[in-house]
């Protein structure tokens, strides 16, 4: 008799520019992960992000995910971007994990604020044929805002059950409660000590990034 085919796994991927990290990417990540009981949560920091000026090195972003993320072992840093000379385009990035892992479920996790311009997105139909996409709730978004409704009604699931069904083209709204700061604000000295991550902060002393 043959082997039956294993069951494909449920992986996430939460992209970003991670510049820095904060308690609102953490507590984000951690989330995705527990609600959907991801069997991955991989946090994929860019390397040259399209939409942005460039951004402090991708070594230092880079350690500063793997400082924040050390004590859950259920979170992983994902350097596939970083090997990039390239900008970091969603599509491309998601075409090499589905080469990567061909038999499993991608879920790629964005915010409400990407949602309503996700038709700006290089290449966005080909993305929904590729994965998933989780959304999390952001200060100051709705799903009322700009692609958001018809992107909805075309491809939204009303859980992640109906989500499993299928391998990939649906879009999820996840129930988690958003964190008010931004990177910029940490980037100037503005957001309160409990949103920061302190093994971060001290990461960011020592190497006097984001001078005042």
């Amino acid at each position: 008799m043959s082997t039956p085919a294993p069951s494909p796994k449920l992986r996430g991927f939460y992209g970003g520019t991670f510049d820095p990290i904060h308690q609102g990417h953490l507590q984000s990540a951690l989330f995705v992960q527990q609600y959907c009981q991801l069997d991955s949560l991989d946090l994929l920091p860019c390397h040259l992000p399209p939409h942005r000026d460039s951004p402090s090195s991708s070594l230092h972003r880079a350690e500063m995910v793997r400082l924040a993320i050390a004590p859950y072992p259920q979170l992983q840093l994902n350097l596939l971007e970083l090997t990039r000379h390239t900008p970091s385009y969603t599509v491309d990035t998601l075409e090499q994990l589905k080469q990567q892992y061909p038999g499993d479920i991608l879920c790629f996790v964005i915010g409400m604020d990407s949602l309503a311009y996700l038709t700006r997105w290089h290449r966005w139909r080909e993305i929904l044929t590729l994965c998933h996409l989780l959304v999390l709730a952001r200060p100051g978004y709705s799903s009322a805002d700009g692609d958001a409704p018809e992107l909805l009604q075309q491809f939204g699931a009303t859980s992640f059950t109906q989500l499993k069904q299928a391998n990939c083209g649906q879009i999820l709204l996840l129930p988690n409660p958003p964190v008010d700061v931004s990177a910029t604000a940490i980037r100037s000295g503005q957001a309160p000590a409990a949103l920061q991550i302190s093994a971060v902060q001290a990461y960011i002393r020592q190497h006097g990034l984001y001078p005042q």
